[in-house]
C-alpha cells in the first residue's frame, strides 16, 4: 500500500530539473481539473476558463514567463477559485472544484519559485481531495479504529498515488531525452486520467 509522505517527495523533487518539476505539479492539477470545469457548467457562472488557459500556459512554457506577468496571472487565477463564503449553497463538487484550482495556482507557483515544495502541495491537494471524496461516499468515520487505513486504502487513492509515483520515476529517468516531449506525453496522459479521477482506477 502507498501513503503519501510529503518530506519524502520533496526531497525526491529537488533531484528533478526544474521544469520537471513544474510539468509534476501540473500532472497532478491536470488531472483534477474536469472537477472544475463540471462545476463551472453546472454553476452557470460567468466564464472563468482563464484557470484552465494558465494551466495550458504551465504545460506549453514551464520554463519561462516574465515575473511580473507569472505573478498577475497567478493572482487572477487565486481569484477563480471557488470560495464558502461566496457561494451561497456550498456543496461537496464545489469543494472538488476548490481543490482542483489550489491545485493549479501550485503549478502557477511551482513554475515561478522551481520550488519542490510548491510542486508537492499540488500533490498533496489532489491526494486530500480524494480522501475526503472518499471519506464521504464511503461514510467512513477515521477516529474509529482503522478508519485511517480503510481511507488510504481505497482504491481510488492508490491509483492516484501510483500515478503521482509513476510521473516522477518517468520524469526522473527523463535523462537527456527531449524534455518538451517528455512533458507533453504526461499531459496527455493526465488529461485522460482526469476522466477517472474520480470515478474509476480502469
Amino acid at each position: 500500500m502507498i501513503s503519501f509522505d510529503q518530506q519524502k517527495l520533496i526531497h525526491a523533487l529537488r533531484q528533478l530539473p526544474r521544469t520537471l518539476r513544474v510539468a509534476f505539479a501540473a500532472a497532478c492539477a491536470e488531472r483534477q481539473l474536469p472537477a472544475y470545469q463540471l462545476f463551472l457548467r453546472e454553476s452557470r457562472g460567468e466564464d472563468q476558463d482563464a484557470l484552465v488557459r494558465a494551466l495550458d500556459d504551465v504545460w506549453l512554457n514551464p520554463g519561462q514567463g516574465k515575473e511580473m506577468d507569472l505573478q498577475r496571472q497567478l493572482k487572477e487565477c487565486m481569484g477563480l477559485i471557488p470560495r464558502e463564503d461566496v457561494i451561497e449553497q456550498w456543496t461537496e463538487q464545489a469543494s472538488r472544484a476548490q481543490d482542483a484550482g489550489i491545485s493549479v495556482t501550485y503549478a502557477l507557483r511551482t513554475r515561478i519559485s522551481g520550488e519542490a515544495q510548491d510542486a508537492a502541495w499540488s500533490a498533496q491537494t489532489a491526494y486530500e481531495s480524494l480522501d475526503n471524496f472518499v471519506v464521504n461516499r464511503e461514510s467512513i468515520d477515521t477516529n474509529q479504529p482503522g478508519g485511517e487505513d480503510r481511507v488510504l486504502s481505497h482504491p481510488l487513492i492508490q491509483a492516484e498515488l501510483s500515478r503521482q509515483k509513476r510521473d516522477f520515476d518517468e520524469l526522473r529517468g527523463a535523462g537527456d531525452a527531449n524534455h518538451q516531449l517528455v512533458i507533453m506525453q504526461l499531459r496527455n496522459r493526465a488529461k485522460s486520467d482526469g476522466r477517472i479521477f474520480f470515478t474509476s482506477t480502469s
